[in-house]
Protein backbone atom coordinates (compact mmCIF):
# COMPACT_ATOMS: atom_id res chain seq x y z
CA UNK A 1 0.00 0.00 0.00
CA UNK A 2 1.24 3.05 -0.91
CA UNK A 3 -0.43 6.31 0.97
CA UNK A 4 0.22 10.08 0.39
CA UNK A 5 -0.46 11.40 3.89
CA UNK A 6 2.36 13.95 5.02
CA UNK A 7 4.79 12.02 7.03
CA UNK A 8 2.81 8.89 7.66
CA UNK A 9 3.53 7.79 3.91
CA UNK A 10 4.32 3.82 3.62
CA UNK A 11 5.55 2.57 1.03
CA UNK A 12 6.00 -0.73 -1.06
CA UNK A 13 9.03 -0.14 -3.14
CA UNK A 14 8.17 -3.20 -5.21
CA UNK A 15 5.32 -2.10 -6.22
CA UNK A 16 4.98 -2.20 -9.94
CA UNK A 17 3.65 0.88 -10.62
CA UNK A 18 5.76 2.84 -9.11
CA UNK A 19 8.09 5.11 -11.88
CA UNK A 20 7.68 7.15 -15.36
CA UNK A 21 4.92 6.07 -17.85
CA UNK A 22 3.98 7.61 -22.05
CA UNK A 23 0.62 6.80 -22.73
CA UNK A 24 0.83 4.50 -26.14
CA UNK A 25 -2.80 3.55 -26.00
CA UNK A 26 -5.60 5.96 -24.69
CA UNK A 27 -9.01 4.04 -25.07
CA UNK A 28 -12.02 5.90 -24.25
CA UNK A 29 -15.52 4.24 -24.97
CA UNK A 30 -13.35 2.43 -27.88
CA UNK A 31 -12.00 5.91 -29.61
CA UNK A 32 -8.26 6.24 -29.00
CA UNK A 33 -7.34 9.82 -28.09
CA UNK A 34 -3.51 9.19 -29.04
CA UNK A 35 -4.60 8.92 -32.98
CA UNK A 36 -6.71 12.05 -32.56
CA UNK A 37 -3.51 14.01 -31.18
CA UNK A 38 -3.27 13.63 -27.04
CA UNK A 39 -0.60 12.73 -24.88
CA UNK A 40 -0.56 11.65 -21.63
CA UNK A 41 2.32 10.61 -19.23
CA UNK A 42 2.13 10.15 -15.50
CA UNK A 43 4.90 9.04 -12.53
CA UNK A 44 4.02 7.52 -9.93
CA UNK A 45 6.39 8.14 -7.03
CA UNK A 46 7.03 6.16 -3.64
CA UNK A 47 6.16 8.96 -1.68
CA UNK A 48 2.45 8.21 -2.21
CA UNK A 49 2.66 11.18 -4.72
CA UNK A 50 1.48 11.30 -8.43
CA UNK A 51 1.93 13.93 -11.43
CA UNK A 52 0.80 13.89 -15.20
CA UNK A 53 1.11 16.27 -18.26
CA UNK A 54 -1.38 16.44 -20.86
CA UNK A 55 -0.65 17.94 -24.07
CA UNK A 56 -3.75 17.92 -26.65
CA UNK A 57 -6.42 17.73 -23.63
CA UNK A 58 -9.34 15.50 -24.91
CA UNK A 59 -10.66 14.45 -22.07
CA UNK A 60 -10.95 17.45 -20.19
CA UNK A 61 -7.87 16.97 -17.78
CA UNK A 62 -7.16 20.38 -18.02
CA UNK A 63 -10.04 21.91 -17.77
CA UNK A 64 -10.12 24.94 -20.34
CA UNK A 65 -6.81 24.95 -21.04
CA UNK A 66 -5.36 22.69 -24.10
CA UNK A 67 -1.97 20.86 -21.97
CA UNK A 68 -1.76 21.16 -18.50
CA UNK A 69 0.81 19.56 -16.04
CA UNK A 70 -0.87 18.49 -12.56
CA UNK A 71 -0.75 15.68 -9.73
CA UNK A 72 -1.90 14.79 -5.98
CA UNK A 73 -1.95 11.74 -3.82
CA UNK A 74 -2.39 8.07 -4.61
CA UNK A 75 -2.95 5.08 -3.05
CA UNK A 76 -2.13 1.62 -4.58
CA UNK A 77 -2.36 -1.94 -4.29
CA UNK A 78 -0.86 -4.46 -6.94
CA UNK A 79 -4.32 -4.01 -8.70
CA UNK A 80 -5.27 -0.77 -8.31
CA UNK A 81 -4.56 2.80 -7.55
CA UNK A 82 -6.91 5.73 -6.47
CA UNK A 83 -5.26 9.07 -7.20
CA UNK A 84 -6.75 11.77 -4.57
CA UNK A 85 -7.76 8.92 -1.89
CA UNK A 86 -9.30 11.87 0.09
CA UNK A 87 -11.02 14.32 -2.19
CA UNK A 88 -14.85 14.25 -3.02
CA UNK A 89 -14.03 13.17 -6.56
CA UNK A 90 -11.33 10.99 -6.19
CA UNK A 91 -10.43 7.97 -9.26
CA UNK A 92 -9.91 4.30 -8.44
CA UNK A 93 -8.72 2.37 -11.58
CA UNK A 94 -7.31 -1.19 -12.04
CA UNK A 95 -3.89 -1.80 -13.55
CA UNK A 96 -1.22 -4.79 -14.48
CA UNK A 97 2.43 -4.26 -15.35
CA UNK A 98 3.73 -6.39 -17.26
CA UNK A 99 7.28 -5.89 -18.45
CA UNK A 100 7.33 -2.49 -19.16
CA UNK A 101 4.00 -2.12 -20.08
CA UNK A 102 1.34 -0.55 -17.98
CA UNK A 103 -2.35 -1.22 -18.63
CA UNK A 104 -4.66 0.81 -16.81
CA UNK A 105 -8.61 -0.32 -16.96
CA UNK A 106 -12.49 1.30 -15.75
CA UNK A 107 -14.69 3.35 -15.59
CA UNK A 108 -14.68 7.07 -14.83
CA UNK A 109 -17.73 9.36 -15.38
CA UNK A 110 -19.53 6.83 -17.41
CA UNK A 111 -16.51 6.33 -20.43
CA UNK A 112 -15.04 3.08 -20.23
CA UNK A 113 -11.38 3.84 -20.06
CA UNK A 114 -8.58 1.03 -21.58
CA UNK A 115 -4.86 2.57 -21.86
CA UNK A 116 -1.55 1.38 -22.27
CA UNK A 117 1.57 3.35 -21.77
CA UNK A 118 5.36 2.09 -21.59
CA UNK A 119 7.86 2.53 -19.04
CA UNK A 120 10.00 5.84 -19.41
Amino acid sequence: MVSGCGDDNIVDSNLALLGSWNATVLLVDGVDLIDDGMTLSFTFNANGEYSYSVTGDLMEFCEAAAACTDGGDFTATSTQFTLDPDSFDSVVLAYSVTGGTLSVFGTVDGFDLDWTFQAN
